[in-house]
């Protein structure tokens, strides 16, 4: 069983480049904008053969301006709950302020073990007057550079010692699915988050009716019928007109990633605000990364009575032309309504993304098509399609070989795929048709 780690600390002391420093890849936002990383960020390393989830949560923020202070509060308290080890995290450069001390107080109340970590030392000018810490009354500390990863072996080192003191109860025997990986992704405040701690039970993102809440990609567990599920919450995706400061770029940059890391993705739409141009172009680029897609309509209840389901549906896939195979689910984060619905179709869309056909199927069924409908004549030469089978899935992927490849429309292509469909399903899995000479 994994140990769980928290890094906490005020804001802007680096715990975001400590977090993809411990991961050894860039997973967080790391910015000098205090209060960037405010929903907790989970990730996965390895050191001396032992496993450790660890967490980076938002900073415990001084300033009340924005209303999400006692909500990043809560969410550090979750996340020290759920931890065995807790690295608190301090400036070098700034010293010991306030908030240190109160946050310092607040770890004494729990009985975990606590690491502090002086973060910022590049230098031995920097390493003496970190002595100052020891006014927090602590018995060691550890000066690191988390930039530059100077001190961070001797840490992990002492880490793994304390995880190997405590009861390390034995991994469950259970036979598991593969993983599945989920991405929720849409517009800013269509309720994504929302929906994430539905389906989790708890209230494991920060949600607030300020838009742009989430900003970084954040990955949870969950076992969805003895599958293990990994839901990946983005940041909203932004028109780029509208994308003004640095961090946003990155949490466009981090919603697009996510997509490519998931293998089914679910396109919240705000039904008050129906399906626009922008969620059409998120679909297209969904697609094309031969990701699953699932369109989510949020917030139904307040539409429900006033709007027909097939109408609503058949309005939102007029808009997204690109993903017609795709299933609609209309839900309310709000009530619960239909949230269960969520995890299962996606289950159902991952079952087709890899679901194979055998290849002398596949070739009775495409001489049916032909004979249902021929392929047209293309300069004067008769084309024909002699062979097709299937080499891989995630997306399923066939290979057709005909005499001129080149030479076949793009409307029949589309009629061949059609077909495939109608024959054999395929609800939310994007295909791939390949054609080759024969």
């Amino acid at each position: 069983m994994k140990q769980v780690i928290s890094v906490v600390g005020r804001p802007n002391v680096g715990k975001s480049t400590f977090f993809n420093r411990m991961l050894g890849y860039r997973k967080a936002i790391t910015e000098d904008t205090p209060g960037v990383t405010r929903d907790r960020n989970y990730g996965e390393f390895e050191y001396q053969g032992r496993s450790f989830v660890l967490i980076d949560t938002g900073g415990f923020e001084p300033f009340k301006g924005d209303g999400l202070s006692p909500l990043v509060e809560q969410q550090i308290q979750r996340s020290i709950e759920e931890s065995s080890i807790v690295l608190f995290l301090l400036d070098g450069r700034e010293g010991i302020l306030p908030e240190d001390k109160d946050i310092a107080k607040i770890l004494r109340r729990y009985d975990k073990p606590v690491f502090y970590i002086i973060n910022k030392i590049d230098s031995h000018k920097r390493e003496l007057n970190a002595f100052e810490f020891y006014e927090l009354g602590i018995e060691k500390f550890y000066p690191i550079s988390a930039l530059h990863g100077t001190g961070v072996e001797e840490l992990l080192e002492d880490i793994v010692r304390s995880a190997a003191d405590m009861d390390e109860a034995p991994e469950g025997g259970a036979d598991m699915s593969p993983v599945m990986k989920v991405a929720i992704i849409g517009r800013p405040n269509t309720g994504k988050s929302s929906i994430t701690n539905r389906i989790l039970g708890s209230d494991r993102m920060i949600v607030s009716e300020i838009p742009g809440t989430t900003r970084d990609a954040v990955d949870s567990k969950v076992v969805f019928k003895g599958r293990e599920v990994i839901i990946i919450d983005t940041a909203g995706l932004r028109k780029k007109s509208k994308v003004i400061k640095k961090v946003e770029e990155y949490s466009v940059s981090s919603a697009i990633k996510s997509v490519e890391q998931a293998q089914v993705v679910n396109l919240v739409v705000d039904a008050g605000e129906g399906a626009s141009h922008q969620d059409g172009s998120i679909a297209h680029l969904i697609a094309a990364k031969g990701k699953g897609i699932c369109i989510i309509v949020n917030k139904w209840d307040l539409v429900e009575g006033r709007m027909d389901k097939d109408e609503y549906g058949a309005m939102v896939l007029e808009r997204m032309p690109h993903v017609s195979f795709a299933p609609v689910l209309f839900v309310s984060a709000r009530t619960g309504k239909n949230i269960e619905r969520i995890l299962e179709t996606d289950a159902a869309i991952y079952g087709q993304l890899t679901r194979t056909i055998k290849t002398q199927d596949l070739n009775r069924a495409l001489e049916e098509f032909q004979q249902r409908s021929h392929p047209p004549h293309q300069q004067g030469k008769s084309l024909k399609i002699s062979y097709i089978n299937q080499p891989k899935t995630l997306p399923p992927t066939f290979i057709l070989f005909s005499n001129h490849p080149k030479l076949i429309p793009e409307h029949y292509k589309r009629y061949l795929e059609n077909s495939l469909r109608n024959r054999y399903g395929f609800r939310g899995a994007p295909i791939r048709l390949v054609f080759r000479k024969k």
